[in-house]
């Protein structure tokens, strides 16, 4: 009997915190402890990885300023997401083709992100330029919320698997701790 090959798709920036808009640090103490129990899992597990793309550090690199899903909800951008998965699906497509040898287990999203977020995203009214003018700065700075809703690629991922009629759950970090934990 062929022993099942699992794999997992992760977010970029899961295994390349570089890709990542310029934060305060400090601020993602969680999400890096979350992150390196995630991978510490992965090795530990034997689990096979396909790294997502990242659609946000592909078109406009690594000096870009943060922005909202607001933002990105456009024609052109939501196309070049499409264009970004196509290969990874046509990789998932595959492996379900071939359950007795491989299982793809899910997903890891992450949360907060306007495009990979997948519970959680950011949105707003972060639009022109900021200047200098303080209450305009304001203003722009109280827009942003955090919704219940997912980010515009981890939207249009779940709309391609859905049209491939591929089932392929898409969990958080977190969730996806709890469940390498359990195998």
């Amino acid at each position: 009997m062929e022993i099942v090959k699992r794999i997992l798709l992760v977010s970029h920036c899961i295994l390349n915190n570089a890709s990542k808009v310029e934060l305060d640090e400090a601020g993602l103490a969680e999400e890096y402890k979350l992150r390196s129990e995630l991978v510490n899992l992965i090795i530990e597990k034997n689990i096979q990885v396909i790294q997502l793309p990242c659609p946000e550090f592909i078109m406009y690199g690594s000096q870009r300023w943060g922005h909202v899903k607001n933002q990105f909800q456009h024609p052109f951008y939501k196309e070049q997401c499409r264009k970004l998965l196509d290969s990874v699906l046509m990789q998932v497509q595959e492996y379900t083709l071939h359950p007795e040898t491989f299982r793809v287990m899910g997903i890891v999203s992450v949360e907060g992100s306007p495009n990979c977020g997948y519970h959680r995203t950011c949105e707003g009214l972060w639009k022109g330029e900021i200047g200098s003018d303080e209450k305009r700065i304001r203003d722009i700075q109280n827009s942003v919320k955090s919704t219940d809703k997912p980010g515009v690629y981890m939207e249009i991922l779940d709309e391609e698997l859905h049209n491939r009629k591929v089932t392929v759950p898409i969990m958080t970090m977190e969730e996806a701790v709890e469940f390498l934990t359990k195998l």
